[in-house]
């Protein structure tokens, strides 16, 4: 005769599902770890359901529904999203104060990134030296060329020879100091924030001469805080005076929490995420606002002048936030930037692969073409002095 399951032994098999759902949120062990949380709840909330009577009972089952709906929902999204994706040493990116996050520690950190069919997209190798920044080949004093900036100026997809600081510091034959402090997600308000904070003047030394900071509209996403990874950025607000003002993190407290557990989800991330990339006129308004105000700054503190390589972007992108291209680079030069076009869309009509097939971040060939434009700028428009040491 089959031995009826004990009420105890039921509640300790539920207590076993809680600590299971508690151990994937906290551990997240494999990609899918949602999807298991989900199921999980669904399994405790109908046992919940099987012991209860009456409303109780009708309670449960609404939430053995809404559990069950949930891990379908999230079943399915994660089949959706394209297979393949990035794996890279653990300790690449973790929480760091200031600017958010960071290299948890020098060395070596291996990057792949594969395709749907499992093809490879890139395999690199990041080499973070004990500033916590990446390895640039340069002279080690002397007049700096600083580059701030995101994944495509540190170099995502490339080896340490072919990023664009270290294709500038080769043009001038490794004679000047050259230093990278961009990481992977950087904004704008990276770029600010550590300037305000000297979060980079140990690094940048005594004798800066020039800071250079790529950018493109899509980075109004990251000042505005839509980018799913920018929930602890720096971020900035205009006040009702209309002056930039820090206002903290993107996300604090309870919103942070929320915003990081979404952020886990596939079915957030397939179906919502999009929507929150759309940028309107105030987006864009305050990612100039936040550029002018770093080009300010580092005139101000640094005395340096700033370059700007600018790439377009597809109209449409644009096109009901009331700016363009040209609008957008004309401001930056009003507030003492040199830009430079650096869109090489002359060369991608070319037929010439200026971003990494099934990626897009820059190909060894684009940063050599844009290094060669930032040496041609520097040496025409920075100033007799800089020039001067160059030769």
């Amino acid at each position: 005769m089959a031995r009826k399951i004990t009420v105890p032994a039921r509640f300790l098999a539920m207590l076993a599902i809680v600590g299971l759902i508690v151990w994937l949120e906290i551990k997240r062990p494999f990609p899918a770890f949602r999807l298991a949380t989900f199921a999980s709840a669904t399994v405790f909330l109908g046992a919940l359901a099987a012991m209860m009577r009456g409303r109780a009972r009708d309670v449960c089952l609404s939430l053995t529904a809404v559990a069950f709906g949930l891990a379908a929902a999230e079943g399915v999204a994660r089949a959706m999203e394209p297979a393949g994706g990035l794996t890279i040493t653990r300790g690449w990116s973790v929480r760091q104060p200031v600017l958010g996050w960071g290299p948890e520690k020098a060395g070596t950190y291996h990057a792949e990134k594969r395709g749907p069919k499992g093809e490879l997209t890139y395999k690199a190798d990041y080499t973070i030296g004990p500033d916590l920044t990446r390895r640039v080949l340069s002279a080690t004093d002397g007049p700096t060329i600083v580059f701030f900036g995101d994944s495509y100026t540190f170099g995502d997809g490339v080896q340490d020879d072919e990023t664009l600081p270290q294709r500038l510091s080769d043009l001038f034959d490794r004679k000047r100091r050259v230093v990278n402090v961009a990481f992977t997600g950087y904004g704008p308000q990276q770029f600010l924030r550590a300037m305000e904070t000297a979060r980079f003047d140990a690094i940048i030394g005594p004798d800066p001469k020039v800071f250079i900071f790529l950018t493109a509209p899509w980075h109004a996403e990251r000042t505005g805080c839509k980018a799913y990874w920018t929930a602890r950025s720096p971020a900035y607000r205009i006040d009702e005076h209309g002056k930039l003002v820090f206002a903290g993190q993107c996300f604090d407290g309870p919103g942070l929490a929320v915003r990081e557990w979404l952020q886990d989800s596939s079915l957030f991330s397939t179906l919502a995420e999009p929507f929150r990339h759309r940028v309107s006129h105030d987006d864009v308004e305050l990612y100039v606002r936040v550029l002018e105000e770093a080009v300010k700054m580092a005139k101000e503190k640094y005395h340096v002048p700033t370059i700007i390589p600018y790439l377009r972007v597809p109209k449409d992108y644009l096109a009901s936030t009331g700016f363009t291209d040209e609008s957008i680079m004309e401001r930056l030069r009003k507030s003492g930037a040199i830009v430079i076009d650096a869109s090489l869309l002359e060369d991608e009509a070319a037929g010439t692969a200026i971003s990494i097939k099934n990626d897009g971040h820059p190909t060894p060939f684009a940063n050599r073409r844009r290094a060669a434009m930032i040496k041609s700028t520097i040496e025409k428009d920075v100033g007799g002095v800089f020039v001067s040491e160059l030769n």
